[in-house]
């Protein structure tokens, strides 16, 4: 999408990271319009990886 942006998409599934990486780009890049160009560039970038959860691990053991 021409933008450099480190971020990281996680979903159940490469739908749901697609979404997530869609929202990202509207909401922190104000982008409005996402051609289907790059739709199918950043569905074809989804890869099956371990994600971190959001706010990361809690090593210390005990509930959050």
């Amino acid at each position: 999408m021409g933008i450099d942006c480190d971020f990281e998409a996680c979903g159940e599934n490469a739908e749901e990271a697609l979404k997530t990486a869609i929202d990202h780009a509207r909401a922190i890049h104000r982008l409005k319009d996402i051609s289907d160009k790059d739709r199918m560039r950043a569905r074809a970038a989804v890869q099956d990886a371990f994600c971190v959860p959001k706010g990361g691990y809690n090593l210390g053991g005990g509930g959050l």
